[in-house]
């Protein structure tokens, strides 16, 4: 009965994977050769581009936590406060955010 699930899921898989690089091989030829004057691809050419875009931009994460700065949330949402708060203990202060403030400059005689 796993086997039967496993072999199910790696179909689905590669199903949805040769339904995305139709869905790339059809925008690409209804949009490139008409706007750019560019060429027409073949399937074999569309799963090229498609792996070529997925090597290069990542393969999207899923719905987990992969970039985040902890319970789902950008880094950002946090705020430099926390930040700071966190490394108050006086082990980190030398990373401690501090306000964009102009340094001094020396007078030159």
């Amino acid at each position: 009965m796993i086997i039967l699930k496993v072999i199910g899921f790696a179909l689905l898989g590669i199903g949805l994977f040769l339904l995305a690089t139709y869905v790339v091989m059809r925008l690409w030829n209804w949009l490139v050769p008409s706007l750019f004057n560019g060429p027409r691809l073949r399937f074999v050419q569309a799963l090229g581009l498609f792996v070529l875009a997925r090597l290069l931009f990542g393969f999207g994460g899923g719905f987990g936590h992969h970039g985040h700065y902890g319970y789902g949330r950008p880094y950002w949402h946090h705020g430099w406060r926390q930040h700071n708060e966190r490394l108050d203990n006086g082990r980190h202060s030398e990373h401690r955010l501090k306000p964009n403030t102009p340094t001094p400059v020396p007078d030159q005689e």
